[in-house]
């Protein structure tokens, strides 16, 4: 029986990997594959895409936009990830929290097409159920670019818990709804005239 070996390209926005598999051709017309799981795994992703709720954040004070973000929640799995950036003592900051019920998350980072956040975000020293970080990211072209590439193309969410490396695949194309009211909120947010001070506790 001939040894067939092919590459099998597994390819989504954010995410580009390349997997040897290999089969064997039996009699009629049957395929068996050696290593299947690699593929089983790719649809997964698919589907994680699929089942995610996403929302807007956005929230004012006297009018003025004070917090203003992007909203992931998978209701099967019960997880809650949120992008946002929100004023602080006259500075807009940008932050991450993802909560996994039941799960102490070591590390968590989202990957666009340019754009790794494990680079940019430091991670806190303790495991918790809630993983949260924060950075000013305004002096450079990165807190934009980051909301604007989840937005359009979706990217990959990372995280550890107990040993194990969980990959998610955010959607991409979010609809307007979601990413209209994103926008007036940023656009406002960051405004020179916006002089409001956001002292709210973030510790999560």
């Amino acid at each position: 029986m001939p040894l067939i070996k092919f590459l099998v390209r597994l390819y989504s926005e954010g995410l580009n990997e390349s997997s040897l598999c290999f089969a064997e051709t039996l009699p009629g017309s049957t395929v068996v594959f050696e290593y299947f799981k690699i593929m089983v795994s790719f649809q997964y992703a698919l589907f994680a895409a699929l089942s995610w709720n996403v929302t807007p954040i956005v929230a004012m004070d006297n009018n003025w936009p004070i917090r203003c973000g992007i909203h992931y929640y998978d209701e099967k799995k019960n997880i809650s990830f949120k992008v946002e950036k929100f004023v602080r003592e006259a500075r807009v900051l940008t932050s991450m929290t993802l909560e996994v019920p039941g799960q102490n998350i070591s590390s968590a980072s989202l990957k666009t097409r340019t754009i790794n956040t494990e680079t940019i975000f430091q991670n806190p020293a303790e495991e918790k159920e809630t993983f949260y970080v924060e950075k000013n990211l305004e002096q450079s072209d990165q807190g934009g670019l980051l909301m604007f590439e989840i937005a359009n193309f979706g990217g990959e969410l990372i995280y550890k818990t107990n040993e194990t490396h969980v990959r998610l695949n955010l959607p991409s194309r979010l609809s307007r709804n979601v990413t209209g009211a994103y926008l007036n909120c940023a656009g406002d947010l960051i405004r020179p005239d916006n002089e409001i001070s956001f002292y709210e506790s973030t510790a999560r």
